[in-house]
């Protein structure tokens, strides 16, 4: 399916840059969510997001007519965005928090619920602590762990996309989880 999906974004792409813009609505419309998704993990921030995630848009729409197609629409997509999110949260003086009516949207981890007002409240705060952690992380290993994690993104992809090797991917996802581990014990 993520191949055929290629074919059919590389289709799109060709054809927008043959003059079809009507071609980058079904772009938009594929990836939104996805875009809004991982903006909203990276500064945890609902009008920020949308923000970023249209600013990412605006930039694709930009740079599509260029787009050498070196790595998938849908990667250098996530790269985009990465990268504004990340010089978003360094001009920001703003740190992420979280407040109650987050706990629960798609913006924090959705953990099933047992109906159980105790275990219902104990999954919040699990879900209040690991958005916390996440949030600790240093910028490179958040992005990879987001992407692994929220996004599903292979190694390889996620090199491209915050622009390092597939060793380093590695090596950050590693850190982040022995890091996550570390600032979660009480829950593990």
């Amino acid at each position: 399916m993520i191949n055929d999906r290629m074919v059919e974004d590389n289709e799109l792409v060709s054809r927008f840059q043959n003059g079809e813009e009507n071609c980058f609505d079904e772009l938009v419309e594929r990836y939104q969510n996805k875009i809004y998704s991982l903006a909203y993990r990276m500064v945890h921030h609902h009008q920020d997001a949308w923000d970023l995630a249209q600013d990412t848009f605006i930039r694709a729409y930009q740079g599509l007519p260029k787009f050498k197609r070196k790595s998938s629409f849908y990667t250098w997509l996530y790269q985009i965005c990465v990268n504004l999110c990340i010089n978003f949260s360094k001009k920001s003086a703003r740190l992420p928090t979280i407040s109650q009516e987050q706990i629960g949207e798609g913006g924090v981890m959705n953990l099933p619920s047992r109906n159980t007002p105790e275990k219902d409240l104990k999954q919040k705060k699990l879900q209040a602590a690991l958005q916390s952690a996440i949030n600790q992380l240093p910028e490179q290993q958040r992005a990879v762990f987001l992407l692994r994690q929220y996004q599903g993104l292979k190694n390889d992809q996620i090199a491209k996309v915050v622009g390092c090797s597939t060793g380093a991917v590695k090596a950050n996802y590693f850190h982040a989880i022995r890091k996550l581990r570390n600032l979660l014990q009480e829950w593990v």
